[in-house]
């Protein structure tokens, strides 16, 4: 970790994003007492935790492997943790967390009997039923298959709305952090680069994203206060960007000469076959290349496409007609709307905050 500074509000659900190795699972154990800070202090509300040992701290975790109890019952493994604390009645606190988890009908079977989807959510409800005052979730949905995974994102949700804990999820997953959370944290070498509502880290980014056009492009002048970023070639089209995604609100300088990013989401790509292109657009955003792979997602198809300069940029195309899928070796123009557009420093590595793995 690098001098990192995080409040997560009480009661919100609040995931830490970044790739394996940028300090995530680090900054989850400090918090649960399983790995001691060199410096600095950890408070839950008004208690310093820092040195309390990890069995005193109002924290619960939910770990990927469940590590429920094989020989024990789902009521047993829920009851497990009260019946630890003196708790003499467990039965209503334990009835009314399966049912939260919709469960109650399977209160007599063992963890092996159910699936994974319903195992994680006795894991969940096992975690719940302490009502800790935060609720730590160390990629909780990882060994899910890609159905149950998004079934369980919405059920996670739900669970953390109705009992108003707070949640810290720890993922690499983008999609799964911006279904679930109310705040995103983008963590990358032990540091958190930007933090915000996921709409926001979507739509304005300050690090590296998938869509970008990785050569940097020089700010020319514009009419009144809106200028625009021409391409590397002097006569190259314009590339507006709209005040919503002003350079200077972001850290960018638009000092003339300064080079710069520009960026645009994937989906927000139009792709057309270059000799049903026309005229260019009178907004001037767009270039031309050849699709040099593209695959078939279903709802939609991603293409991989070079461009005329060299770069390399993936668009994601609905899939409005399936019978006009462009195979590789495609000549097409790549267009896009001013508004969609963002820029980044022409200093900053175009891929940091992005996990190379996937």
């Amino acid at each position: 970790m690098d001098d990192l500074t995080l409040q997560v509000p009480q009661g919100s659900f609040f995931a830490l994003l970044g790739p394996s190795g940028c300090g995530k699972t680090t900054t989850l154990r400090m918090v649960s007492g399983l790995e001691a800070p060199t410096a600095g202090r950890i408070r839950i509300g008004d208690s310093d935790i820092t040195y309390t040992k990890p069995y005193a701290r109002p924290v619960n975790t939910v770990f990927q492997n469940y590590a429920l109890f094989p020989h024990m019952d789902i009521y047993e493994n829920v009851a497990f943790g009260l019946k630890r604390r003196g708790v003499k009645d467990t039965q209503k606190q334990v009835d009314d967390a399966l049912e939260l988890i919709q469960l109650s009908s399977v209160a007599k079977r063992k963890p092996t009997q159910l699936s994974g989807g319903q195992q994680q959510r006795v894991a969940l409800a096992r975690a719940i039923v302490n009502r800790p005052a935060v609720l730590l979730l160390d990629e909780p949905l990882g060994a899910l298959d890609l159905k149950l995974r998004r079934q369980m994102q919405l059920e996670l949700k739900r669970i953390q709305t109705e009992v108003g804990l707070t949640f810290i999820h720890v993922t690499h997953d983008q999609e799964e952090a911006m279904t679930m959370a109310d705040t995103v944290a983008v963590m990358n070498n032990g540091i958190i680069e930007q933090m915000g509502p996921p709409t926001e880290l979507y739509e304005s980014p300050k690090y590296g994203v998938r869509g970008q056009l990785p050569r940097p492009v020089e700010p020319v002048p514009g009419q009144g206060r809106r200028g625009g970023w021409r391409g590397p070639h002097p006569r190259g089209p314009r590339r507006p960007v709209p005040d919503a995604h002003e350079p200077r609100r972001q850290g960018v300088s638009t000092t003339a000469g300064t080079r710069v990013l520009v960026g645009v989401r994937p989906e927000k790509i139009a792709i057309t076959r270059f000799a049903d292109a026309g005229e260019a657009p009178t907004h001037g955003n767009f270039v031309d290349g050849h699709v040099l792979s593209m695959s078939f997602l279903g709802v939609s198809t991603q293409y991989e496409v070079r461009t005329r300069g060299g770069d390399m940029i993936n668009v994601f195309s609905q899939n409005l007609d399936v019978h006009n899928v462009l195979p590789p070796g495609t000549e097409v123009r790549l267009s896009w709307l001013p508004h969609h557009g963002f820029v980044l420093s022409g200093g900053e590595d175009i891929h940091a905050g992005m996990d190379q793995a996937s």
